[in-house]
């Protein structure tokens, strides 16, 4: 009976516990209802239990917030609210993502022995706090009061807080400095720079607990300041090159730019504005309309600045008109040229005809007819042929030139070169009867033949021919041939074209040998030579004399054959004959000459030669009787007489300095030269010399040559050799180069010389830097010059060593 007691006992204790962990209800059996705050876009997850269930079983459902019952759909499903048996005993509702819209009462309704028990969660979303019209970047402008925007939205007014990050996050509190306004953000008191930095603003929802926060960086703005607007080249740049204008400022945040063009100098529709963040504007190929004035208004939150700057565009000069011209001979044509450019291009003219000394009549005048363009205009009062030929017209201006050839064409009637013309002729002589002239356009030619006591007949025949040979050939002239006497008589040249006509006559007349000569005189008679005085014809019914002929023989030979020996002269020569043998007698003729032939001889001539004298005097190598030297070592020389009897043993020579063309006797030298040459070497420089040169052979002296030699007013010839040059300039490089390496000695202590005197020096003073670097400070192969001097762009260097001095130089040392 204990024992059961014990047991029942037991089972109580038990069964309490049971309920103790089990809520001591196996289904809940009275109507229960609680409320559950779920943050918006989460799940929700609740059980209905019934662990004992009625004698009819497990009861369970779920209803909706519109007691619409849930089905059990189970995981996977794609419904938002679905239910699921956990097992036999356990019913789950499950909400994937909890909504405002989803939001109510959820119950659990279960039936325990016929009566129906219903529990009730009431779900009820909230939303988390969010951010609204808020930066992340904000700027505050230096001086004023500036608010930091912070707005926060959410199931309530959110409380918002303010911190700073100034090593750490620090709460601020209102005061002096800040006040905090919920609603909007942070006032910011009198800003300086040192206010910008990170802010971390939070709201927090005070019924859900639920908070957020936002760094919200603050820069400290600054009005711009313009340092200037710098243009790259230049601010006068040549049209084609590329500019950039660059517009200097400074300010926080970084301002924007606004360019304009607001010159006057161009018109209204070439004048723009633009807005654009960076601060320059190039212009890849700068064109005449891109010159004017700039201005750069540099703008951001805190305010703006603005600067102007002037470009000017240099344009090359370029010829705009300059025509070829045509113009009738009296006219008074203009011939214009026009040039533009920037600056306005200098504009003139040149004449590129023939050359011409009528120059009256011609006028030209020069203006201005723009800013860029200049215009040149040459006036004729009455044009002339001569006026005819090219015009160059030159433009220019300080960047480049320009040229352009223009030809201006004379319409002209033809002008002959002479009126009248005399030609002589015979039989077998081709005569060209020329009718050149000048025309333009081209002249037509016709000839007319007026004979002397001729027939009517003959002279239509030979009318007849000249219009054939005029019709064969395209030149001035035609080539008549005298083959009868019919030929001479007087011809008529006439020239015409559409602006008039010219007339020349040419007399043909027969021409006939000269007539004999009647005065001939001996000038002089050497051994071997005898020189003659020809006086021509005074009258020649022919063309002029050009010459002398000669015909000459000994006399023993004279009267024996007809062979003799001639020598023909050109008129205004020495008449001399030459290579004669001394102390013989000889006989000699002269007849004159002309184109047409020889005329008859004269009557023969004695004369006898002298017996055997002196050799021929020499002939100086030059042209004329006076010499311009090149320098003193210029050499002259002279040939050899042709004939002498005996050889000539050596020259004689005396040169005498001359002042105002007077010979300095006093100052005369002579030389005896064996050969036929002398050079200039004790000639003075700047001075003229008076030069006597006489042959010398047993029979005596030659008669003398004279040469007048003139020295240049300096020296012309190198100094020196080549060898002698390269050597000085060897000699000059390395004076040069020792010199260079004695300043580096004094200056660095560096170079040849220093390492040679201070080889030793600086062993020492390395062994003692070692002894006195206790700290390894100074590392094997540092120097004091070069990249080991230079500190890292990362680091700081506190001391220096010099290796050559032993100094420490740097931040702390006591240098």
């Amino acid at each position: 009976m204990f024992v059961k007691r014990y047991n029942k006992s037991c089972l109580v204790a038990v069964l309490f516990l049971c309920c103790l962990i089990k809520e001591c209800v196996t289904c809940f059996t009275e109507d229960e209802s609680e409320v559950t705050k779920v943050k918006s876009g989460s799940s929700f997850y609740e059980e209905c239990r019934c662990d004992e269930p009625g004698p009819t079983g497990v009861h369970l459902k779920w209803f909706d917030i519109n007691d619409q019952e849930v089905i059990a759909l189970g995981p996977g499903t794609k419904s938002n609210v679905y239910t699921e048996w956990i097992d036999e005993k356990v019913y789950g509702l499950y909400i994937s993502n909890v909504t405002k819209s989803i939001s109510g009462a959820y119950k659990c309704v279960t039936n325990f022995s016929g009566q129906q028990y219903t529990k009730v969660f009431n779900i009820e979303a909230y939303d988390l706090p969010y951010f609204v019209n808020t930066a992340e970047i904000q700027y505050l402008v230096n001086g004023k009061d500036e608010l930091v925007i912070c707005e926060a939205r959410g199931e309530t007014d959110p409380f918002i807080s303010w911190h700073k990050d100034k090593d750490g996050f620090i709460e601020i509190s209102d005061d002096d400095k800040y006040e905090i306004v919920s609603s909007k953000g942070l006032i910011i008191r009198n800003v300086t720079k040192e206010d910008g930095g990170i802010y971390k603003c939070t709201a927090s929802d005070l019924e859900t607990g639920e908070g957020i926060d936002k760094d919200i960086k603050v820069e400290v703005t600054y009005m711009p300041t313009l340092d200037g607007l710098i243009a790259t080249p230049e601010a006068t740049v040549v049209v084609g090159e590329t500019l950039t204008i660059e517009c200097v400022a400074k300010g926080m945040p970084p301002p924007e730019y606004i360019w304009r063009k607001v010159s006057e100098m161009e018109p209204a529709d070439v004048n723009v504005t633009w807005h654009q963040i960076t601060n320059t504007i190039v212009f890849d190929s700068v064109v005449a309309e891109d010159r004017g004035i700039y201005e750069c208004t540099a703008f951001n939150a805190a305010g703006n600045a603005t600067k102007e700057i002037t470009i000017d565009v240099l344009v090359p000069p370029e010829i705009t008109q300059f025509n070829n011209i045509t113009i009738i001979e009296g006219e008074t044509p203009q011939i214009i040229c026009k040039a533009i450019g920037r600056p306005r291009p200098k504009v003139s003219m040149t004449f590129e005809g023939g050359a011409s000394d009528d120059n009256k009549g011609i006028y030209w005048h020069i203006w201005n007819t723009s800013d860029f363009e200049t215009k040149f205009q040459l006036s004729f009062s009455q044009v002339k042929r001569t006026h005819q030929g090219s015009y160059i017209c030159n433009a220019s201006n300080e960047v480049d030139f320009a040229t352009k050839e223009i030809y201006m064409s004379v319409l002209h009637k033809p002008y002959l070169n002479s009126a009248t013309e005399s030609l002589w002729g015979w039989n077998g002589k081709i005569v060209n009867l020329t009718c050149e002239n000048e025309s333009n356009p081209p002249s037509q030619i016709y000839w007319r033949y007026q004979g002397n006591d001729i027939s009517t007949a003959e002279q239509v025949l030979i009318n007849n021919m000249l219009e054939e040979k005029v019709n064969n050939t395209s030149e001035y002239f035609i080539p008549l041939l005298i083959d009868k006497p019919s030929l001479y008589g007087i011809y008529e040249c006439v020239v015409r074209n559409d602006y008039g006509e010219d007339t020349k006559t040419i007399t043909l007349r027969e021409g006939f040998t000269p007539p004999s000569i009647k005065n001939v005189t001996i000038l002089e008679i050497t051994s071997t030579s005898a020189t003659f005085a020809i006086v021509g014809p005074n009258e020649v019914n022919g063309p002029p004399v050009i010459g002398f002929t000669a015909e000459y023989d000994e006399s023993n030979n004279y009267d024996i054959t007809d062979i003799h020996i001639n020598r023909t002269w050109s008129i205004d020569r020495p008449y001399k004959v030459d290579k004669l043998k001394p102390n013989t007698t000889y006989y000699i003729k002269f007849a004159a000459v002309n184109d047409v032939g020889a005329g008859p001889w004269s009557e023969s001539l004695e004369f006898i030669t002298l017996e055997t004298s002196a050799t021929d005097p020499p002939e100086w190598d030059v042209e004329s009787e006076s010499l311009i030297a090149a320098s003193n070592k210029q050499v002259l020389s002279w040939k050899i007489p042709e004939y002498t009897e005996e050889p000539i043993d050596y020259y004689a020579l005396r040169y005498c300095p001359m002042m105002n063309s007077i010979v300095q006797d006093d100052l005369c030298q002579e030389e005896i030269i064996k050969s036929n040459e002398f050079e200039l070497t004790d000639f003075k420089y700047n001075t003229t010399y008076s030069l006597e040169l006489i042959a010398h052979n047993p029979q005596g002296n030659s008669s003398a040559s004279r040469l007048y030699v003139i020295m240049p007013a300096e020296d012309l010839s190198p100094m020196l050799s080549a060898g002698a040059f390269i050597g000085l300039s060897v000699v000059v490089v390395f004076i040069c180069l020792l010199l260079l390496d004695l300043l580096f000695l004094l200056w660095r202590r560096q170079g040849i010389m220093a390492k040679c005197c201070y080889k030793k020096k600086n062993k020492r003073t390395e062994d003692s830097l070692r002894s006195r670097d206790k700290k390894g400070l100074l590392k094997s192969g540092e120097s004091t010059s070069g990249e080991s001097m230079k500190r890292p762009s990362n680091g700081h260097k506190e001391y220096e060593y010099d290796k050559t001095t032993g100094v420490i130089i740097g931040k702390h040392s006591a240098v």
